[in-house]
């Protein structure tokens, strides 16, 4: 188990399935980095990737944050520890955009980056959280 759900959420309960599902040796999700040589932002290589996101550690727990700029745009964030998600923005995400953002904030915790928090296509194809993120539709 890589999650502990601290927030009460259906949709949550089902990401949480999911991403744990995910983040096992022979998922769809690990067999396709496994496959991927092109990385950037220093995230190494497909083995070296794996290794990171499999590793042994306490379950991350998941928490709701109200931000303090009500214009924020943010959805969710780690602080290294926990996954918080924006009160404001949990509910309209679907369980899949969940599963991607877990995976995203996951990759986080686990050393990976992305350089500036603005998404492009570079960082969609070559960043491990946003290739996590953006590419959860194909393995679910």
């Amino acid at each position: 188990m890589r999650f502990r759900n601290c927030i009460i959420d259906k949709k949550m309960v089902h990401a949480i399935k999911w991403a744990n599902n995910l983040l096992k040796p022979s998922s769809k999700m690990i067999l396709d980095i496994l496959q991927k040589t092109d990385w950037k932002y220093n995230s190494g290589s497909p083995s070296d990737i794996i290794l990171r996101l499999l590793a042994e550690r306490e379950p991350v727990n998941v928490y709701t944050y109200r931000p303090w700029n009500p214009f924020s745009k943010a959805i969710a964030y780690t602080d290294g520890k926990a996954i918080h998600f924006n009160i404001k923005k949990i509910g309209d995400l679907s369980e899949t955009e969940m599963v991607g953002c877990l995976l995203h904030e996951y990759a986080h915790i686990c050393g990976f980056n992305h350089g500036n928090n603005f998404p492009s296509e570079d960082k969609n194809n070559f960043s491990v959280p946003y290739y996590l993120s953006q590419n959860v539709k194909k393995w679910i």
